[in-house]
């Protein structure tokens, strides 16, 4: 058979449809308004899975989870436990979103499922170092702070929790002798992690490089008295 006879048989297939009602006809707007609003949804998507992922490493920074990074295995596991697992997740069903409706577009077909995630999590990476770039999440932290931002609020408002069960603590340091220092929190809501503790440094830690008034962050084991630290970083004062 021919090409010229398949043509001929498609089309009285076709005409046979159109005959019976079975193909609804179109206007060409109506495609094209299509095709607008899904690149709509899939931008919208792919500024939603930008702003999640700029908000896993703002809060990674914003906590100073990273310094448990370098104390040891006991950092590393408190690190995992303490990694926001939960809005990673919801960024991969975003990534994973946003390649089928990618796919569902004709020109989706001419690449790879492979390709199309991995151009849609570079993209959504790049988006995401550029959100790094302005101050929305500390104007939204802030907001949180004083209880006026919705939805997301609870969200930012855990970036700065007490994760004392983790042995972390976070602090101003007021007082330096010998081996220990003594810290005070207080940002006023009234939670576990506010007091004053007293830090006995761990083994190789000098007290010449803390100073009485700078933020530091102690990875460490509270005992009845004192905090037995494991680690001991500088915190900017922000933080």
């Amino acid at each position: 058979m021919n090409d010229e006879n398949i043509q001929q048989k498609i089309q009285q297939k076709v005409f046979e449809r159109l005959t019976r009602g079975n193909v609804t006809m179109r206007s060409r707007a109506y495609f094209v308004g299509r095709a607008a609003l899904a690149i709509l949804v899939m931008l919208v998507v792919l500024a939603l899975s930008a702003y999640v992922l700029s908000f896993i490493m703002f809060s990674i920074h914003e906590s100073g989870e990273q310094f448990l990074l370098g104390f040891g295995e006991r950092g590393l596991t408190a690190f995992l436990k303490l990694f926001p697992w939960g809005t990673l997740i919801v960024d991969i069903a975003l990534i994973f979103f946003l390649e089928w409706l990618l796919q569902s577009f004709k020109f989706g077909y001419r690449f790879s499922l492979v390709a199309v995630f991995w151009a849609v999590v570079l993209a959504s990476m790049i988006i995401a170092a550029l959100i790094g770039l302005t101050p929305i999440h500390n104007d939204f932290l802030e907001m949180a702070d004083r209880g006026d931002l919705p939805v997301v609020g609870e969200m930012y408002e855990s970036v700065r929790g007490s994760h004392e069960e983790q042995g972390v603590f976070r602090g101003t340091i007021v007082a330096i002798q010998g081996d220990t220092i003594t810290i005070t929190h207080e940002d006023g809501d009234h939670d576990t992690d506010d007091g004053t503790r007293t830090v006995t440094l761990p083994s190789g830690y000098s007290t010449t490089t803390f100073s009485v008034g700078e933020r530091v962050y102690v990875f460490g084991t509270q005992g009845s008295t004192t905090i037995q630290a494991y680690g001991v970083d500088h915190l900017s004062p922000d933080q």
